[in-house]
């Protein structure tokens, strides 16, 4: 799985949120008597409570530490007021959510997202952020990765093998009759029946794109056939065919981010994978829809377009945290 993707996932203990809430209330300085007071007896009433306030007193240091390193004025606090002081409610909860993810594991997750991870490491042929590598493989076959993807290679007398582990592959298959060539991820596998498609693998689903000809789509118990311009979600629960055409999901391959009615979500995650940064998107503003074409090699651009045409705002904190949100 993905880092970034795990630490989104990851489960936020209550007590933690609190004490994100207890620190924006407390930071300006200015809390009330009152306010203090309570903010002592929170704190003294378990010792719980008291681990969650130092875990975040810690989590703010990393941060301020790769700032210093890149000679950024320290904005860790700034991060907090700007995304978590908005008026109680459901989307205050939501970013709750994610930022205390942010806070905890950012000093983590700003240096794996700098380094390869560990199945890049171990990979047969893996790509780094903002690299996109085509190779030929032993049988003449085209295989391309997308930026940050990572696949294994297995071929023998029966069978040709691919397990992408991460990213996204585009493979222009050679012919042979008696090696089946097949994609494969957690969530099933892509078998060419004839010579072009994508392979996508995200954290709770895999997308298949067939480009030329056909392929054999196997998840769980069900199977079907894709002709070229058909593509489908899958995992281990069955296929789930798309209704639109989704060949300019394959677009990457040229360095462009082709947008059709996407969600700003979608968009950012294809950016992710092209920026050295932390880029995180609320909830709110992930919901927003997009059309257009994105340069991938030049994110940032793609950014400042995406805030001219919608309502969003994209504030930066160093070199370490990029955050979207509405307006």
């Amino acid at each position: 799985m993905n880092n970034r993707n795990a630490l989104a996932s990851e489960a936020v203990d209550p007590v933690v949120l609190t004490a994100i809430d207890w620190m924006v209330r407390l930071d300006n300085g200015h809390a009330p008597a009152d306010v203090k007071a309570a903010f002592e007896r929170w704190i003294a009433a378990s010792d719980r409570h008291q681990q969650a306030w130092q875990e975040m007193t810690r989590a703010l240091q990393p941060a301020s530490q790769l700032q210093s390193a890149q000679h950024q004025s320290p904005a860790q606090l700034a991060v907090i007021r700007e995304v978590l002081s908005a008026p109680p409610s459901p989307q205050r909860r939501r970013l709750l959510n994610g930022m205390a993810l942010v806070l905890v594991g950012l000093g983590t997750a700003y240096l794996l997202k700098r380094s390869p991870t560990g199945m890049a490491l171990t990979a047969d042929i893996a790509t780094s952020t903002a690299e996109r590598k085509t190779v030929i493989l032993a049988d003449g076959s085209q295989l391309t990765l997308d930026a940050e993807s990572a696949i294994d290679i297995h071929f023998s007398a029966g069978k040709r093998w691919l397990t992408l582990h991460a990213g996204a592959c585009i493979v222009q298959v050679a012919a042979d009759p008696a090696r089946p060539f097949t994609v494969a991820t957690t969530h099933g596998s892509v078998t060419a029946l004839g010579t072009r498609f994508m392979v996508r693998r995200q954290p709770d689903r895999s997308l298949a794109v067939v480009l030329q000809h056909s392929v054999l789509l196997a998840a769980g118990p069900h199977q079907q056939v894709l002709s070229e311009g058909e593509s489908a979600w899958f995992d281990s629960n069955g296929i789930a065919p798309a209704r639109e055409d989704m060949r300019s999901y394959a677009a990457w391959e040229d360095g462009v981010l082709d947008v059709r009615n996407q969600s700003l979500g979608e968009v950012v995650d294809a950016l992710r994978a092209y920026r050295k940064d932390y880029l995180r998107v609320s909830p709110a503003a992930s919901k927003l829809r997009v059309f257009g074409v994105f340069q991938l090699d030049d994110p940032e651009r793609s950014l400042r377009t995406l805030a001219q045409a919608l309502p969003i705002r994209i504030t930066h904190y160093g070199p370490w945290l990029t955050l979207i949100d509405n307006r």
